[in-house]
């Protein structure tokens, strides 16, 4: 489950550790829940969570309730050998197989363990014994394959179901990735909607999105990064420093690249210049009718009005456009998708559950 900040981060263990322990009450009640009432302390046994279960129960609502129930069931559907499993949310388990990856993280090209493998509870066949003795990535992630598909160690990356909805499953990095084909950049027909930046695209028949802006409202260009949205993709943010490297692993030269720290004195005393050449790649991306002259005042005016709208959209558009103009519009939205959806080249197995 995506987690959040503070308040939000302990809701997202709590509803963690929920589905453990609902798993655990699965398994052992052996059939379909119908009931949060059935999650008690006797039928959860097989949970392993670093969250108490009556903490999960009092402060979580019947939202999390259904997502967990319906969610339990269905990963009973999908696993084949569905019995003798102990559910883990946190401990020293999940703790050695992250520690394992850690030891390759940097020949791996991943920023953090959740672009290796999302996991948010695993489930483990009683009895096993996870191998610290892996000598390369290479080799633990085909560790992690065999043994996902051995029924003996399986990481579930889960988002919450909303109630009524019927809940989905989707391995991921089980041999050919999802991918995604560029359709469109979308910068806002009027300058100052937002300064948000779209890059849209089309996954397994279906449209999504790759967000690009500053999750914040100084104007920090280090805050600068994308988020994928969309129902095909795993989720999550990727860096400003990532979306660089996507694109000059995709080809483009980094001299034709603006990394967002290199605008810095361009937010409070751009030159006539940078308006200039803003007006240009906004007028081109977004298929303005207006003059140059016209969008160049009016991107002063919303420069003087707001720093960080300023810097976001500036960075935004010069990124699309300069990927735009080298032909790596597809490429680039691909990388971005693949990473993003923890479906890199080095990424290991997991399956997911949400809507």
């Amino acid at each position: 489950m995506a987690a959040g900040s503070g308040a939000g981060s302990e809701i997202t263990a709590l509803g963690e550790s929920l589905q453990a322990y609902t798993c655990a009450t699965r398994q052992h009640i052996g059939k379909d829940l119908t009931d949060i009432s059935q999650v008690t302390d006797k039928t959860t046994k097989d949970a392993n969570c670093d969250r108490e279960l009556k903490e999960c129960l009092s402060k979580l609502g019947e939202d999390w309730f259904y997502s967990a129930i319906v969610t339990a069931n269905m990963i009973f559907k999908d696993i084949k050998k569905n019995k003798g499993f102990v559910f883990y949310r946190g401990g020293e388990l999940p703790k050695k197989i992250y520690k394992c990856f850690l030891k390759f993280k940097k020949e791996s090209g991943i920023s953090n363990e959740n672009k290796w493998n999302p996991a948010d509870i695993w489930a483990v066949r009683k009895g096993f014994i996870f191998d610290e003795e892996q000598e390369s990535l290479r080799d633990l992630n085909r560790y992690i394959f065999d043994n996902f598909h051995d029924c003996n160690l399986i990481g579930i990356s889960l988002k919450k179901v909303p109630s009524k909805y019927t809940v989905k499953s989707k391995i991921y990095n089980n041999g050919k990735p999802t991918t995604a084909k560029f359709t469109n950049f979308r910068p806002g027909k009027n300058m100052a909607d937002s300064k948000d930046i779209y890059i849209e695209f089309e996954s397994e028949k279906k449209p999504g999105e790759i967000q690009l802006r500053t999750f914040s409202s100084r104007p920090d260009p280090s805050l600068w990064q994308g988020e994928i949205k969309g129902r095909t993709a795993a989720g999550g943010k990727i860096g400003g420093g990532l979306l660089i490297k996507a694109a000059l692993e995709c080809g483009i030269s980094q001299s034709k690249l603006l990394r967002p720290q290199q605008f810095v004195s361009e937010i409070t005393k751009p030159k006539e210049e940078t308006f200039k050449k803003f007006a240009i790649m906004f007028k081109e991306l977004s298929g303005s009718k207006d003059k140059i002259e016209n969008l160049i005042l009016e991107a002063k005016m919303n420069q003087q009005r707001d720093k960080t709208w300023w810097l976001t959209k500036f960075i935004g558009v010069n990124y699309c456009y300069t990927i735009m103009k080298n032909n790596k519009s597809n490429e680039v939205t691909k990388w971005i998708y693949q990473y993003g959806s923890s479906q890199t080249k080095n990424s290991s197995i997991f399956i997911k559950y949400g809507v």
